[in-house]
């Protein structure tokens, strides 16, 4: 089915408050995430036996962004001065780390993240922003079964292994920032890992991941066909008509990278 069109017309009432980051959809906007019930009878998601099947975890996850119709995120390295200053060699701690791009679970942690750029607002002595014209979450089914998992001792000891010496406190409990130095994101990536689970909100039970390869089928828009002559895809939307605008993805919720 292509869903152009269609679930704004579910989710969507009137005037959307200038507060509200809005969903990115199939060449629509919505004010609201449709449910899995609406997108399995009016879309393209599989049920949770097929998406299995396919090899994507059943919990959707979100990415939020000030950049509308996005088709593909691809993982860049930024200057990380600003967050992580230099490390004792004088050279920036996280230049050379190996990019991710990041998803959540919680659509409420991605509106920051969404909302960069936006205008400062006070709301009662908390800061934040108000969301630009173009600022979207963006609702996806992600491929997880390669992913390193801090909690996992089998993973512990494969990262120890492959970089020679114990693991510090930041790394056992899976602090983003520490994930995103060279010698952690590089060795991660080296043990054939396709990914990493972080900490950021696992005090809300939800999980946070970085994936290296979001251009290599690992991530899907919920209003995808989810086909599987497309599985190696880069676009989040493979196999139906893509929205006029198209813009290249590239984030991460740590703070570490501006997501785009």
């Amino acid at each position: 089915m292509n869903p152009f069109g269609v679930f704004r017309k579910l989710v969507n009432k009137g005037v959307r408050s200038k507060d509200v980051v809005p969903y990115q959809g199939a060449g629509e906007v919505l004010d609201a995430m449709p449910t899995e019930d609406q997108l399995r009878k009016f879309g393209n998601l599989p049920s949770e036996k097929e998406l299995v099947e396919k090899g994507f975890d059943t919990s959707t996850f979100y990415h939020g962004s000030p950049e509308k119709n996005i088709m593909e995120f691809v993982p860049q390295n930024k200057n990380r001065a600003t967050f992580g200053g230099f490390s004792s060699d004088g050279k920036l701690k996280y230049a050379e780390n190996a990019p991710v791009t990041f998803f959540t679970e919680s659509p409420s942690y991605t509106k920051v993240f969404a909302k960069r750029g936006g205008m400062p607002i006070n709301r009662g002595g908390i800061m934040d922003y108000m969301p630009l014209e173009s600022s979207r979450i963006y609702p996806v089914k992600l491929k997880m079964d390669n992913v390193y998992d801090y909690r996992n001792a089998e993973h512990r000891k494969m990262l120890s292994d492959e970089i020679g010496e114990s693991l510090d406190d930041d790394v056992l409990t899976g602090n983003a920032f520490e994930f995103q130095t060279p010698k952690i994101s590089s060795a991660i990536k080296k043990l054939g890992f396709r990914g990493y689970l972080t900490n950021e909100t696992a005090r809300f039970g939800e999980r946070t991941v970085g994936l290296f390869y979001p251009g290599k089928g690992d991530v899907r828009s919920v209003f995808a066909q989810f086909d599987p002559k497309k599985a190696e895809d880069g676009n989040i939307y493979a196999s139906i008509i893509p929205p006029l605008t198209t813009a290249v993805g590239v984030g991460a919720l740590a703070g570490l990278e501006d997501s785009t």
